[in-house]
């Protein structure tokens, strides 16, 4: 498992995500590449689906303007 921050998201990509309650089915878990996390500080435990596609594709989107010079 890697840190969203330590991933290139600079090519084409499949961002996928499970549900809350049961996650990545593991027929998907077999085909998926890289498998990243979210670190988390403090006192939060868990971030809801939504918040982490979030999160992730902000980090995405932020990678590849950073390398176009936008």
């Amino acid at each position: 498992t890697d840190n969203i921050f330590q991933v290139d998201y600079t090519f084409p990509c499949a961002i996928i995500l499970g549900s809350e309650e049961t996650g990545i089915s593991p027929g998907v878990m077999k085909a998926v590449d890289i498998l990243v996390k979210i670190p988390m500080y403090g006192s939060i435990n868990s971030l809801n689906v939504s918040v982490a596609a979030s999160v992730i594709m902000y980090e995405a989107i932020r990678q590849r303007n950073f390398l176009n010079g936008t």
